[in-house]
């Protein structure tokens, strides 16, 4: 009997490993990596698929590509379509290398940056892109520079808004130690400590870019700097030069590239298999707890230099096999958004008389990141004890920023039991007194709107009269 009682936990034990989810740690670090902001609008429905919400996009922000409007058009649709993006900043690319950043690239990088209405409050930014290929550097492996230039954009980007979240520079963590043209990781990181070790308590996550390498071909088995999890081997790095902070990781670059391209290459792994090994490599990210978001690279990109890594093939149609990674059961991430709102206009009625009920309005404009409407938005009511005044509370619909909305409100005024000022509100609003109409104790009019009332009424009458003649 006691073997057989052994035999039903283990069997439990095992359909119980084999049912659950892969995202069982209650966040979601599925996203992808995209080429441009137009791949959002085919990309959302495989990022939050199969019951995931607020998953991630990496994508490349070019200092010769600042449109105000794209940009933002691009931040509106990951707030609609619920995504966290994730920005690498980046130079422009001169004769196939990337040009150093300047300090007033830095100046104006930022200022674009904070200009703009984000829709999450935590905004993840990646500064620069393996630094230690001299590609990626204006042509040459340059780690002093690199250090300053970095500290030079944290402390902007932080002075502008305390909310920007900075992440690494990712490295190429099989470059080899050739310089000027390739640092090795390791010596990329002693250089940083020595140099300025404040880059180290500044950042404040790690983007790393753990590739299945040597050639993109190691398996998800494979441990060590090298494999999928080259993030732990930079963790335990960095512990062992001294660095006590804990950091969230972010694998901004990942994934296996396959045959199938503009030209077959039998070098990489069947489409099929690459699918089935990065569903291994998300299973095994998914239950790092250190672990924040995984981009594999890259979502539709079917063209040379990045057809064998592309998800879409050259009709931007998604490979199938890639569909199991669709279909896998993923869990919803609850981001932080700030909901801000500004005053528009109040109307209120130009006389009051106590013990009466009357009808107001109030326009207010969305001023913040959340869409009013998703989660319920109410404001509750902050009115002198003699007034009785409703909460105002979006009913229906959606509000997204940027669009102003009429509330309408009921409200009752009694007749003051004292001096004390008389006075509508609500939460996070002004107070709007009103005050007895020219002394009598049970009439009330607006304080600060009977001049412009009295105007409007004039000039509505003089209007009047004029149309009559």
């Amino acid at each position: 009997m006691k073997k057989f009682l052994r035999f039903l936990i283990i069997l439990n034990t095992y359909y119980l490993i084999l049912n659950t989810n892969v995202f069982a740690s209650g966040k979601n670090i599925f996203g992808l990596h995209l080429t441009q902001t137009s791949d959002i609008h085919s990309g959302k429905d495989i990022i939050n698929s199969s019951g995931g919400d607020w998953g991630w996009v990496t994508i490349v922000i070019r200092a010769d590509q600042l449109n105000r409007q794209l940009w933002q058009e691009f931040f509106d649709n990951c707030r609609q379509y619920h995504l966290i993006p994730i920005l690498r900043l980046a130079t422009l690319m001169e004769n196939d290398i990337w040009k150093r950043p300047e300090y007033s690239d830095i100046d104006t990088l930022t200022s674009f940056l904070n200009s703009l209405n984000w829709p999450t409050a935590q905004q993840h930014l990646i500064l620069f892109n393996e630094i230690n290929h001299a590609s990626e550097w204006g042509g040459g492996v340059d780690i002093k520079n690199f250090t300053d230039t970095t500290l030079y954009a944290i402390d902007k980007l932080k002075s502008l808004n305390p909310n920007f979240f900075i992440l690494s520079s990712p490295l190429d963590l099989a470059a080899p130690e050739k310089p000027p043209l390739f640092k090795s990781a390791d010596n990329v990181y002693r250089e940083i400590y020595s140099y300025r070790p404040e880059y180290f308590q500044l950042i404040d996550g790690l983007a790393s870019h753990s590739y299945p390498n040597h050639g993109f071909v190691g398996k998800p088995t494979d441990t060590g700097r090298h494999s999928i999890r080259g993030y732990d081997w930079e963790l335990n790095f960095l512990k062992n030069l001294g660095i006590s902070k804990t950091y969230p990781i972010f694998i901004t670059e990942t994934g296996w590239p396959h045959r199938e391209g503009e030209s077959k290459n039998n070098h990489y792994y069947s489409v099929i298999t690459a699918a089935n090994f990065l569903e291994s490599a998300i299973k095994i990210w998914s239950e790092d707890n250190r672990i924040i978001a995984a981009t594999p690279f890259i979502y539709n990109y079917p063209h040379p230099p990045f057809d064998h890594f592309s998800w879409m093939d050259k009709n931007e149609k998604l490979y199938p096999e890639y569909q199991q990674i669709v279909n896998l059961t993923k869990t919803p991430n609850v981001p932080l958004q700030l909901t801000k709102f500004r005053l528009q206009k109040i109307n209120l009625p130009f006389l009051v008389l106590t013990g009466n009920e009357y009808s107001g309005s109030i326009i207010l404009t969305n001023t913040g990141q959340s869409i009013w409407g998703e989660k319920p938005f109410c404001l509750s009511p902050q009115a002198s004890p003699n007034v009785d005044l409703e909460a105002i509370c979006l009913i229906n619909g959606l509000v997204y920023p940027g669009q102003n909305h009429q509330f309408n409100f009921k409200f009752q005024v009694r007749q003051a039991a004292d001096n004390s000022k008389t006075h509508l509100s609500w939460q996070d609003l002004p107070q709007f007194e009103i005050v007895p109409f020219y002394g009598g104790a049970s009439l009330y009019h607006p304080k600060t709107d009977i001049k412009s009332n009295i105007a409007q009424f004039l000039k509505t009458l003089r209007f009047l009269l004029k149309q009559s003649k």
